[in-house]
């Protein structure tokens, strides 16, 4: 299912879950102090999933755009391979 940006933005952040567990395509993960930061790549664009650790339980979910974060899962995947 192909969700544009502005649709998206306005699910709930359950719907938001939903949506990447049925649709979007893992791209890695990163540790970063309390949170485990997951990248996506759904309906032509990328979406990163925040997770608190301790808890298991997901912070944010939103759309990824800066180049720099994306470059951070970058190291050794082609990402903008995962987007056609």
């Amino acid at each position: 299912m192909r969700i544009d940006k502005k649709s998206f933005q306005k699910l709930s952040l359950q719907e938001r879950y939903k949506a990447l567990r049925s649709d979007g395509e893992y791209i890695g993960a990163i540790m970063q102090g309390a949170h485990r930061r997951y990248l996506f790549a759904f309906s032509g664009y990328y979406v990163e999933v925040w997770i608190i650790i301790s808890l298991n339980q997901v912070h944010w979910i939103e759309i990824q755009e800066s180049q720099s974060v994306i470059n951070e899962y970058a190291k050794d995947i082609d990402v903008l391979g995962k987007l056609f």
